[in-house]
């Protein structure tokens, strides 16, 4: 490596480490360790991503430069390593390009490293939008879901674009019934009883009835846990990590596929 970088903060060198340990054994960061090569390495016995960290900041301490983070991260992110892991590999690296892009760097698809356009905050909201959307893409998340992952919702944190989507969610339900309700109500008068408004299979049998009453209760569950309380409680409180609005979101697209197929019956015919 001929470029010489300078040593990188111990906020980017742990959360760095922290990825990379999840996403090996110990016997494989052994591996990749010996390739790089880290000669401080602490050994197997050690929490993983703590051992990366030793090994990577000593070489910093000894050189005076950050090229061994450079080279754990194109050595761990290399195509032939992650192949048989490609999924969470590809989520890695996002999650990568979201540390590096502080100090300016990003990770490409061939696992090396460049230059990037420095982020001057983390909460970038275009970077953050483009990147929920990539990774929503990615999980095959239903249009009605990616449409709230937009800039002004993602300003600050997940939380209003997972609040708006469920909102989505419920004005989807009333359009298709014609109730006029909201929240767990809504859900309640369309989906759950023995002849529910709205269905999302024939209800035959009961593999089918339990699919109805299991979908109308993940809906419940979301909007008690995500619109009621906000209702109620101090905006401050209530934030979203970056995984958990992928789950909501997840749930989301997996109820309004179902409802891609639903019937609504008429209110004479209930």
């Amino acid at each position: 490596m001929t470029t010489k970088y300078l040593p990188f903060p111990s906020g980017t060198l742990e959360q760095t480490c922290k990825l990379i340990g999840d996403l090996y054994s110990g016997s494989e960061l052994t591996r990749i360790i010996a390739e790089v090569p880290l000669k401080n390495d602490p050994g197997e016995g050690n929490t993983k991503w703590r051992r990366l960290a030793f090994a990577v900041s000593s070489n910093q301490a000894s050189t005076g430069t950050g090229n061994a983070l450079i080279a754990l991260i194109t050595a761990a992110m290399r195509p032939d390593h992650i192949l048989d892991r490609a999924t969470a590999a590809h989520q890695s690296r996002d999650e990568l390009n979201q540390i590096l892009s502080l100090v300016g760097l990003r990770v490409r698809d061939d696992g090396k490293v460049t230059r990037a356009k420095r982020a001057q905050t983390t909460d970038e909201a275009q970077d953050r939008t483009e990147r929920l959307r990539t990774l929503l893409d990615r999980r095959g998340a239903h249009t009605e879901v990616v449409a709230y992952c937009r800039p002004e919702l993602l300003r600050n944190d997940y939380y209003e674009a997972v609040f708006e989507a469920i909102k989505g969610l419920g004005s989807r339900m009333r359009k298709l019934t014609g109730l006029d309700a909201d929240g767990y109500g809504l859900v309640e008068s369309a989906m759950a009883g023995s002849s529910p408004q709205l269905r999302i299979n024939a209800l035959q049998t009961r593999t089918q009835r339990d699919e109805q009453l299991g979908v109308a209760n993940l809906a419940k569950g979301l909007f008690s846990a995500f619109r009621n309380p906000a209702a109620h409680e101090p905006r401050a409180e209530w934030t979203l990590t970056e995984q958990d609005a992928l789950d909501v979101l997840g749930t989301l697209s997996m109820i309004h596929r179902r409802l891609d197929n639903a019937t609504a019956a008429t209110r004479s015919s209930i």
